[in-house]
């Protein structure tokens, strides 16, 4: 498997989704990793399932960025291209393995050359989508340059729909979205389930999600800013929690009395008790949301937008709850912090749907059904089709 940051601990939808998969490869058979270590790289926990893990620190720099988009011919795929981590991957391939897992459209320049029995990449998001919907939310000068990058995106998913025996996505609307009749397998975000959480007994609702990334910060921003004040005019003590790691400038600026930071914190479970109802008020992005699942295992419902519950349609109704203005928004939250009765009744219902629909052996089935049939026969890598 080559992906983009050591997936334990798995401290992102990213990784968790990296680590269920993995696990479940290790049990098959001898596993290499290739990745980045972020700084936080549990390599023993790893080794403790059976993984062989190839890592690289991760040192970002301006000049390592020119190079990498100078090689890949995209900016946020030269962001993750390492001469190191290539090395690694050759090495790891030298003897074609049985199957090359390939994580993210980011990381297909790294597959460039290797052979391999079935070479698969997972698309966690179709990321030129999830770029131009980032594009259309930014002042003109930076909607030209993310629009660019999303056609160099499109490009490197083109070229690995052609090079690889098979692409994962996370819905059928991400399937919709790829332009090409090659072998395209659904397999849905899932959750290890654990238990709901008591009722929140305060006025608490919850965002949760990596707060350095682009869409994430959006919707902070926009939930504070756009929804939160109708909603305080309505629930004078409601607090708003802001949780997750590396919250960038704008979404520190966010912390008032009724709004906080949280930053990094060891377990989300601690907060999401505190909360009688959680968010997902995404305006741009892709994929699915794990931390509607997590939100939803924890009995909590979720306010979402539509494109928030994105690839969670048959969750709707079951636990989520949509609302794609700022007013709308904001009624269906204090409509819920009211309702308690209604809010417990929802919760409930979400948590029963992610226990049945959502478990990680059922959601990554296609995959590996798809891997351990094609266990025999050696196929060559398309060189000519590999960027």
């Amino acid at each position: 498997m080559v992906t983009k940051f050591v997936p334990l601990p798995a401290d992102s939808g990213g990784k968790q989704r990296s680590l269920a998969l993995l696990t479940r490869l290790a049990e098959r058979g001898p596993t290499v990793l290739c990745a980045f270590d972020d700084g936080a790289a549990d390599l023993d926990g790893l080794a403790a399932i059976g993984v062989e893990v190839r890592a690289v620190p991760w040192t970002p720099s301006t000049a390592g960025l020119l190079r990498g988009t100078m090689r890949t011919g995209s900016g946020s795929a030269g962001r993750f291209w390492n001469k190191a981590l290539r090395r690694e991957v050759l090495a790891a391939t030298a003897e074609p393995p049985d199957l090359l897992q390939v994580e993210y459209a980011q990381l297909v320049p790294y597959a460039k050359g290797v052979s391999a029995r079935t070479r698969v990449l997972d698309l966690h998001n179709v990321e030129s989508e999830l770029v131009k919907s980032m594009a259309a939310l930014r002042a003109p000068p930076a909607r030209l340059a993310l629009s660019a990058e999303a056609m160099r995106l499109r490009r490197l998913e083109r070229a690995g729909l052609r090079s690889f025996d098979a692409t994962v996505v996370v819905s059928e609307r991400d399937r919709a979205r790829l332009p090409t009749n090659a072998p395209v397998l659904v397999c849905p975000n899932g959750w290890q389930t654990t238990g709901p959480l008591p009722a929140g007994k305060e006025n608490v609702v919850a965002f949760v999600g990596l707060l350095s990334w682009g869409p994430n910060e959006d919707a902070a921003v926009w939930l504070a800013r756009d929804v939160w004040p109708a909603v305080r005019a309505r629930v004078p003590d409601a607090k708003l929690l802001l949780i997750g790691r590396d919250p960038s400038r704008k979404v520190l600026a966010l912390q008032s009395t009724d709004v906080e930071v949280t930053g990094s914190v060891p377990e989300i479970a601690p907060y999401l008790a505190r909360a009688r109802v959680a968010t997902a008020p995404l305006r741009a992005g892709g994929g699915s949301r794990l931390k509607i699942l997590e939100a939803l295992d924890a009995a909590r419902p979720v306010v979402a937008t539509t494109l928030g519950a994105e690839g969670l349609e048959d969750l709707i109704g079951r636990g989520i709850v949509l609302a794609d203005s700022p007013d709308v928004m904001a009624t269906k939250i204090v409509d819920l912090l009211h309702d308690r009765g209604r809010t417990e009744r929802l919760g409930r219902a979400g948590h029963a749907a992610v226990r049945e629909r959502y478990s990680w052996a059922a959601t990554l089935r296609p995959l590996l059904e798809f891997v351990d049939a094609r266990s025999g026969g050696y196929v060559a890598a398309d060189t000519e089709a590999s960027v």
